[in-house]
């Protein structure tokens, strides 16, 4: 199950009965750092060296998540998804103007129905969040795993802010490599794209 931007929303209203920790589970090491966008970044794309602040510290990224005071990307996008649309292969796109200074957090989650099973699927789970064509590495990706729901989960979250005005390209990527059961329903093998097209224009 795909977490998108919505659940780990919840997460964050009912932080005091769940344990959110930044950690992987025993032997999962999903990130892909080496993958890399096939797209080249759009014409229009802010300057290199233009880049938002990325933080490194996985206990700020934490803070940040108990204190709500950043906002998912998807959250912020015009478009809407079903969990229909995010459970078959194939890309997403989503359109986001950011107009303030809040902080924001560009991530890919999966839950399962146990841990164990969260182990699993991550067997066969690999990814990548790409920044501008540039795979993000784990210094700036951080793995979040927590409970919501009765389902376990693990997000791969990055947090972005003082975004300089312009505009960018940010996808997700979670390759799976074969069909896999998150407890409740099977997943087809392939890619599972999420495209954001990302427009900084502050007053």
């Amino acid at each position: 199950m795909k977490t998108g931007g919505s659940v780990p929303k919840l997460v964050v209203i009912t932080v005091g009965a769940l344990l959110i920790t930044a950690c992987l589970l025993p032997g999962m090491i999903p990130l892909n750092p080496e993958a890399t966008e096939t797209a080249e970044p759009a014409a229009s794309a802010a300057p290199a060296g233009s880049l938002p602040t990325m933080e490194t510290d996985s206990d700020i990224v934490l803070e940040s998540l108990k204190t709500q005071k950043g906002v998912y990307l998807a959250a912020l996008a015009k478009e809407q998804y079903s969990e229909a649309d995010t459970a078959q292969p194939g890309t997403l796109t989503f359109t986001v103007n950011i107009t303030d200074d809040r902080p924001t957090y560009f991530n890919y989650g999966w839950c399962t129905t146990t841990e164990e099973i969260l182990q699993q699927n991550f067997e066969h789970i690999k990814i990548a969040l790409i920044f501008n064509g540039e795979a993000l590495s784990s210094d700036v990706v951080h793995p979040i795993t927590y409970q919501v729901n009765e389902m376990v989960c693990l997000d791969f979250m990055a947090l972005l802010s003082d975004w300089p005005e312009g505009e960018y390209q940010l996808t997700a990527i979670a390759t799976f490599d074969e069909q896999i059961n998150d407890g409740n329903a099977d997943f087809e093998a392939g890619d599972y794209i999420y495209e954001y097209n990302v427009t900084v224009n502050k007053p």
